[in-house]
């Protein structure tokens, strides 16, 4: 009312204030003093928080100078153009500088190394005070020639022991480049190795000094050693480890013989290990090597897994100087010659029964006995599987030592030198390498087996006892008339009737296996089926054919010369009883000479040739014996039976020296 009053009289005055101003004013004047106190408040606190920020102002750092040397030109140099001749030949390549040749300069190359024997150091300058650990890999086993090569190698072959510890010299050699190394020496206390302890220990003498460990000008107190002794107890010879290359031969020589027969191989090396563990786990580290003599497998083999574990885990190398293991055999026979003058050694050599297989963790052989030379030991290729296993799980070398190692043809008793196992062929390592054993758990190989077919049947069909065909079947039958014939050969008949269902087992046994024989990939498992099927198809064929033979006989059968009384059943190449064994012998006679044709120079070849040198059938044969004629009385002879010795002899001779026991050597 008031507004519309003043707007009809007089206009407003435009400087005076509205009710907005007056609002604001008011607003003002009112809330001031806590506004100033505030602001107050809040710069007392900046303050505050600002000096307690406040530190010593870092120290001015001085300047750097980075002089560069400029780089002198080099004078130009005028390219003038060349004449160029091309050439109508092909380029050749090849070159490991190109990429598409690298793959075969590394297919070339005997050995594809993922370690390398130079150890990275690094250069103290760029370290400063940060501590940097040296790479710590195992020690690499060293390419020696073109058989012994890689980390784990277990086919490494050697004529004697001494050999063996001179390729070991290269391997000491490339662990003391890369840092101080302590070898633990593990030796056998067996009577069988007693010798050879002799020759190691003389042999050792020249590796220390080409290491220049001998204390002359050139010594390397970088090298220590220790001294293990094993039997049926484990000693520590040497109680700390020395440099003193005197020392070591003493303790080596001083090894006592132990002759109870029970060597613990593996708590040897697992003893050996543990004596040296300070030097892998406390500053400053050493490298630490296992080297083992030994020339069996050992009795406690149910330690292998944890020893090579523990050296695994630990990074310690196991290398072991042993024997060949005969191909799919446990036990061979060594020749004993005594050497010890309290020993009765009236008798020039004697053949003991040692443990030195096989070469397998399962059974891979299907054993067929037949009195022939296919039944003798052969070598495998390579060492006993857990003794091998152990080197392979380690990086280090199972070096196999025998005298004939180097021998391509058969090696007779005579050959075979004292304290050597009896292996009759020897074959190029560089051949076996194709062939070697599955170095894996024990549960992982199960699996691989149970996963095919004719491995399974493989395993199964060779965990069987021994074949024996025919024990000495009767091939001559003389007629004293019809009835004394078919008693004859009624009771030769009963032979093959006892060896009949054995083989018939197996055979079917592996039979059942062939649909996963062509899934088999490799060389060892191709072989072993096919080699393992074949012989016992042989055996069938043979016992089947001499079983028809004898029954065709009792049919009736008459001599083409009336003067013969003799019926001779005699091998022949032909099979001529029925198209069943027809068939059956052909198939073997494919499957062996597979063998033969596809892993030559291989146990496997070797065996399958012998066993195609045995006929397969049979064939009738008449002579003529006298069986019918009467035989005049023996007269006797008139030999003289030497007196025994009187006792003054006896005595002059001595008492008799004790005969050694060949089962605890």
């Amino acid at each position: 009312m008031a507004r519309h009053t003043a707007a009809e009289g007089a206009p407003e005055d435009p400087d005076g204030p509205d009710d907005g101003e007056m609002a604001t004013s008011a607003l003002l004047a009112r809330d001031l003093p806590a506004l100033a106190a505030s602001l107050v408040l809040h710069v007392v606190l900046l303050l505050t928080l600002a000096l307690v920020g406040v530190a010593t102002p870092p120290a001015a750092r001085p300047a750097v100078t980075v002089i560069e040397t400029p780089l002198e030109r080099d004078e130009e140099v005028d390219l003038a153009p060349q004449e160029m001749i091309v050439s109508d030949m092909p380029e050749e390549t090849g070159a490991a500088g190109d990429d598409q040749s690298a793959d075969v300069a590394q297919s070339l190359a005997p050995v594809l190394d993922t370690v390398s024997m130079t150890p990275v150091e690094p250069s103290p300058e760029l370290v400063g005070d940060i501590q940097i650990d040296p790479l710590d890999e195992l020690p690499t086993a060293t390419e020696m020639d073109e058989t012994i090569v890689v980390r784990g190698a277990v086919g490494a072959t050697t004529s004697g022991a001494s050999g063996a510890v001179d390729r070991l010299t290269a391997e000491i050699d490339a662990s003391l480049r890369q840092r101080p190394t302590v070898v633990v020496w593990v030796f056998d206390q067996s009577v069988s190795l007693s010798a050879q302890r002799k020759e190691i220990a003389s042999r050792l003498e020249r590796v220390f000094h080409e290491l220049g460990a001998d204390r002359t000008q050139r010594h390397r107190p970088d090298l220590e050693n220790l001294v293990v002794a094993f039997g049926k107890n484990v000693s520590l010879i040497t109680k700390k480890p020395t440099d003193d290359v005197v020392e070591v031969i003493k303790a080596i020589d001083s090894v006592p013989v132990d002759d109870s027969g029970v060597e613990m191989t593996f708590a040897a090396i697992r003893a050996a290990a543990d004596s040296a563990r300070i030097y892998r786990t406390s500053a400053p580290k050493k490298n630490v090597m296992v080297v083992a003599f030994t020339d069996e497998v050992g009795n406690d083999q149910q330690l292998a897994d944890q020893t090579a574990q523990y050296c695994r885990k630990l990074g310690i190398p196991v290398y072991v100087v042993g024997v060949p293991a005969p191909f799919g055999m446990r036990e061979v026979r060594m020749k004993y010659v005594e050497f010890d003058p309290q020993f009765d050694q009236g008798e020039a050599e004697q053949w003991a029964v040692i443990e030195q297989g096989p070469e397998t963790l399962y059974p891979e052989m299907v054993r067929v006995s037949s009195g022939v030379r296919e039944d003798e030991a052969i070598d495998s290729g390579f060492g006993p599987f857990s003794l091998s296993k152990l080197c392979a799980e380690t990086g280090g070398i199972y070096f196999r030592v025998h005298p004939n190692s180097a021998e391509r043809g058969r090696v007779t008793n005579q050959m075979v030198g004292p304290m050597a196992s009896q292996i009759r062929y020897f074959f190029d390592p560089d051949v076996m390498q194709a062939y070697q054993p599955d170095y894996v758990a024990a549960a992982k190989l199960q699996q691989d087996i149970t996963g095919n077919a004719a491995k399974k049947a493989l395993v199964e069909a060779a965990r069987s006892t021994e074949i024996q065909p025919m024990e000495s079947p009767v091939m001559t039958f003389p007629r004293r008339d019809d009835a004394a014939l078919a008693a004859l050969l009624s009771d030769a008949q009963k032979v093959a009737a006892r060896a009949q269902p054995r083989i018939d087992a197996l055979h079917a046994t592996l039979t059942a296996g062939a649909p996963g024989r062509e899934a088999i990939k490799e060389r060892r498992w191709q072989a072993g089926y096919d080699l393992a099927l074949g012989r016992v198809l042989a055996a069938k064929v043979r016992t089947d054919a001499y079983n028809q033979m004898l029954a065709q006989a009792k049919l009736g059968m008459k001599f083409q010369d009336e003067k013969n009384d003799t019926w001779q059943l005699e091998a022949s190449e032909e099979v001529t009883v029925g198209s069943q064994t027809e068939k059956l012998a052909k198939q073997a006679t494919e499957l062996l000479e597979r063998v033969v044709r596809e892993h030559a120079g291989t146990p496997w070849a070797q065996v399958a040739a012998t066993e195609l040198r045995t006929p397969l059938g049979y064939r009738w044969t008449e002579r003529f014996t006298g069986v019918n004629t009467p035989q005049m009385a023996d007269a006797g002879n008139n030999n003289n039976v030497p007196a025994p010795l009187s006792d003054d002899q006896k005595r002059k001779l001595g008492p008799p020296k004790p005969k050694r026991n060949l089962k605890n050597l």
